[in-house]
């Protein structure tokens, strides 16, 4: 007879192992099926709060941080603005060493190399079918596996998810190139249809990728070389990494009675920004709550209230973005109070309709000192152009 668990949980990403941490430290019995030998690559363009992580976790990412972001710089049609951070609340990591990390700090049992390839929901409990015809049991099952998630094909769930496609790569590049971009991400727009590209600077080399929904075939790769040339990064010989990012277009059924999805198998990232790590951790915290309460029907209607009704402001400013690109531009993206509401939204501090009422109602504001600003530019000279804007806006990254 199989041995029982009280939680199997097919996949160790951030979802994953953050559904393991929280489940162990109740007590419960959980069981990771992990199809990788730990720590694995994972593409990831791997920025985020380092807020956020400090109010979901008792221990440290200290270790983990390849870079601290002192800015983030945006570009459209060779236009250029630069936005500082001066709390340096957002940092850069690895996957492979991130997610190992909360991984070991869990109370759970790990099979490495043991991927999900079928489930079987009974009315008491989960059979999961691992490899060579070997299955375990568990009374609940969370599926952490993907955006290809093997779990919720095999319980039906997820049958009319959206998918973007996105391609990454770690690029090594000579030194100055590495200190002319080592301050922060740069996002740039314009480049390709309904997508963006990023540069983010790690500790020795540069993370570059490029997503968008429904490219040509080709068109990525074409389209993520020609403009990091532009930067000085050489993607000759340098691996491309593609996956799918499941982009949240509507509320759709996540769960069943013994088995949650989480991250990407439940089809939770931004529908803007493409971030993924924040929501795949946060819903699997929601899991592990459902879980220990011994109530998984709550878990959906949780993961709406918290994030699917946020989304759905994301997925109307997503399309109004796109569909006016070059205004966004100059009116929100190029707003230093506009970068500081989308970090609050990064650190979990705010959600989609105040970032949109504060970039909404700082717009005055920002006019009226662009407005100055290129006046005092007139008289004074760019310098002191310069100064007024840096006085203006230092309390929008404070």
């Amino acid at each position: 007879m199989a041995e029982m668990y009280d939680v199997i949980i097919a996949g160790a990403g951030p979802g994953g192992a953050t559904a393991a941490y929280f489940l162990g430290e109740a007590g419960r019995r959980v069981l990771v099926l992990e199809k990788e030998t730990l720590p694995r690559y994972k593409p990831c363009g791997g920025g985020l709060s380092t807020r956020f992580l400090e109010e979901q976790f008792p221990f440290s990412f200290d270790p983990l941080i390849e870079r601290r972001v002192k800015s983030i710089r945006y570009t459209l049609d060779g236009r250029s603005v630069s936005v500082p951070l001066r709390d340096r609340m957002m940092g850069m990591v690895m996957r492979d060493r991130f997610d190992a990390h909360i991984l070991a700090h869990a109370r759970a049992e790990v099979r490495q190399g043991w991927a999900a390839r079928a489930v079987t929901e009974m009315p008491d409990r989960v059979i999961v079918e691992v490899r060579d015809g070997r299955v375990v049991e568990g009374r609940y099952l969370i599926g952490a596996d993907g955006a290809n998630s093997v779990v919720a094909r095999s319980v039906g769930l997820r049958r009319g998810k959206t998918m973007a496609a996105a391609i990454e790569a770690e690029a090594p590049v000579p030194p100055e190139t590495m200190r002319r971009l080592a301050d922060g991400p740069t996002i740039l727009f314009g480049e390709v249809r309904l997508g963006y590209l990023w540069v983010f600077p790690k500790r020795e080399h540069l993370s570059v990728g490029i997503a968008a929904l429904h490219p040509r075939p080709g068109e990525l790769q074409a389209t993520l070389a020609r403009a990091m040339t532009r930067y000085g990064v050489s993607l000759e010989g340098v691996s491309l990494h593609g996956h799918p990012l499941p982009i949240y277009t509507r509320r759709e059924p996540i769960a069943t009675s013994r088995t949650l999805l989480v991250g990407d198998a439940a089809g939770l990232v931004d529908p803007l920004t493409g971030e993924g790590i924040r929501l795949a951790i946060k819903s699997g915290r929601l899991a592990a709550q459902a879980l220990v309460a011994e109530h998984p029907d709550r878990y959906p209607g949780m993961i709406h209230r918290q994030i699917g009704m946020c989304h759905t402001f994301g997925l109307g400013l997503a399309q109004f973005f796109y569909h006016h690109p070059r205004g966004c531009f100059m009116l929100g993206v190029r707003n230093p109070f506009a970068t500081r509401a989308f970090i609050d939204l990064l650190s979990d501090q705010a959600d989609y309709p105040k970032v949109i009422l504060r970039v909404l109602g700082s717009l005055p504001a920002y006019l009226i000192t662009e407005g100055v600003a290129a006046l005092a530019g007139l008289l004074g000279g760019p310098e002191r152009r310069r100064r007024l804007r840096r006085a203006v806006y230092s309390g929008a990254s404070d």
